[in-house]
């Protein structure tokens, strides 16, 4: 397949671009019981317990609110990152002073939907309502409207990314198909795609795959390592999720600064937040790579919208 686009360069001369994002979220009714849509790191309660719900699942996650995020936002201040974290609208709600100091602190405030519920279960009026009341509730504790979007579960449905435009978001993190920026049009309005790194998240040592953070922290090295070497010449970047219940962790926040030590180690790197990546390319690169949606393929073909709604 012929490469379609040139290499840019990030400022400075980075060799590669760099967001360990925060994914702080709030779960929905069904977590902890059985049933579940949730991913949990313990067996579910059987339909016949006379309890319903997991107390150990709902504090598991409660974790993350309570101390988690402040643990990997002291691993920020004490490195010097600023990030961008994809709150859910509820959570902004429920703890308006913990988003107001991410942005004292220099963080970005993104967006995921209104609670950690699943948006290819929604109809296009319910996902756009929940997606309308998170913008508000960004404005309201921020001052001013979100700007990128990302999916919970990095799962978006057939009608996010034409709802996420209508909204105003200038920047999508859903699609898993590249390491540098592109614009994507979308009818007559148009996204930067920056493509988040699911295989990085640290979900993935929490309970699909059974890695321990240790694995995690080699593939974080190593990514780095790939896209450091071939940044002299093709400038890329590395965006992941860190969830504060998980990586909030004692036994993993240190691995969070090991990483960024390691990185910041190396001379021509560019710890950004997710929206001044996407702004930079915006104003420097715009045209160097369009596409319009939908820009996937199926089987080798071209995939339209209604490939998502059949099988």
């Amino acid at each position: 397949m012929k490469r379609k686009r040139s290499p840019i360069k990030w400022p400075d001369g980075a060799r590669i671009a760099i967001t360990p994002c925060v994914a702080f979220e709030t779960w929905p009714e069904d977590l902890g019981a059985a049933g579940s849509q949730q991913q949990e790191n313990r067996r579910s309660l059987p339909k016949s317990a006379v309890t319903k719900r997991s107390i150990a699942s709902i504090t598991d996650r409660e974790f993350g609110e309570r101390v988690g995020v402040f643990r990997m936002m002291e691993v920020f201040q004490k490195e010097g990152i600023q990030t961008t974290f994809f709150p859910t609208g509820i959570t902004i709600q429920n703890y308006p002073d913990v988003i107001k100091d991410a942005v004292a602190q220099g963080h970005e405030i993104g967006t995921e939907t209104w609670i950690h519920d699943y948006a290819y279960m929604k109809r296009r009026e319910k996902e756009k309502k929940d997606l309308q009341r998170t913008v508000e509730a960004v404005k309201k504790v921020v001052g001013a409207a979100p700007k990128g979007y990302l999916s919970t579960g990095v799962a978006p449905s057939a009608d996010t990314v034409e709802i996420v435009t209508e909204l105003g978001y200038a920047y999508w993190m859903d699609p898993q198909h590249e390491e540098t920026p592109y614009t994507l049009k979308v009818g007559k309005k148009e996204l930067t795609v920056l493509s988040y790194f699911q295989d990085l998240n640290d979900y993935s040592s929490y309970q699909r795959s059974g890695r321990t953070p240790r694995e995690l922290l080699e593939m974080w090295k190593d990514t780095f390592d790939c896209l450091y070497e071939e940044g002299a010449t093709d400038p890329k970047f590395m965006i992941w999720g860190n969830h504060p219940f998980v990586g909030g962790r004692p036994f993993r926040a240190g691995l969070l600064r090991e990483f960024i030590r390691y990185a910041k180690g190396h001379s021509k790197v560019w710890f950004a937040r997710a929206g001044d990546i996407a702004k930079w390319h915006h104003e420097n690169y715009r045209d160097s790579q369009v596409e319009e949606w939908p820009n996937f393929s199926i089987a080798g073909r071209p995939a339209t919208k209604a490939d998502l709604l059949k099988l």
